[in-house]
C-alpha cells in the first residue's frame, strides 16, 4: 500500500486554515460593523478565529474559551474578557477586535 506523502497534505491543510482565517476575520469585521453585534455569533466566531492562530503555532484548543484564555495571555490582555465577552456587548466588541487585530499583525504588508 502506497502512503502519501505528508508534505502535499500538510500544505493544503495549512492553506485551509488560511482561508478559514480569513472568513472568519472577514465575518468579525462585517459583525463589528453592523453595529449590535450578535453576542454568541461574534463570540463563536471570535473564538474560531483564536483557534486558528493557535493551531498555526501548534496549540489545539477544542474549547472556546480556552482558546480565548491562551490567545490573550500570549498578548497580555485582560484575560476579564473571556468571561465577560458572553453578556456584554463592549466586553465582546473588545475582545473580537484583540483577537482580530492579533490575526491581522501576522499578515504581511503595512503596519497596521
Amino acid at each position: 500500500m502506497v502512503r502519501p506523502r505528508p508534505g502535499p497534505a500538510r500544505a493544503r491543510r495549512r492553506h485551509r486554515r488560511r482561508c478559514d482565517g480569513i472568513q472568519a476575520a472577514i465575518e468579525i469585521r462585517r459583525q463589528l460593523l453592523k453595529g449590535a453585534p450578535d453576542l454568541r455569533d461574534l463570540y463563536k466566531v471570535t473564538a474560531l478565529l483564536a483557534k486558528i492562530q493557535l493551531r498555526f503555532i501548534g496549540i489545539d484548543c477544542p474549547s472556546d474559551g480556552d482558546a480565548l484564555t491562551v490567545l490573550l495571555d500570549a498578548k497580555r490582555q485582560d484575560m476579564n474578557l473571556v468571561t465577560t465577552a458572553r453578556t456584554e456587548h463592549p466586553a465582546a466588541e473588545t475582545l473580537a477586535a484583540v483577537v482580530l487585530q492579533t490575526w491581522l499583525d501576522t499578515l504581511p504588508g503595512t503596519a497596521r
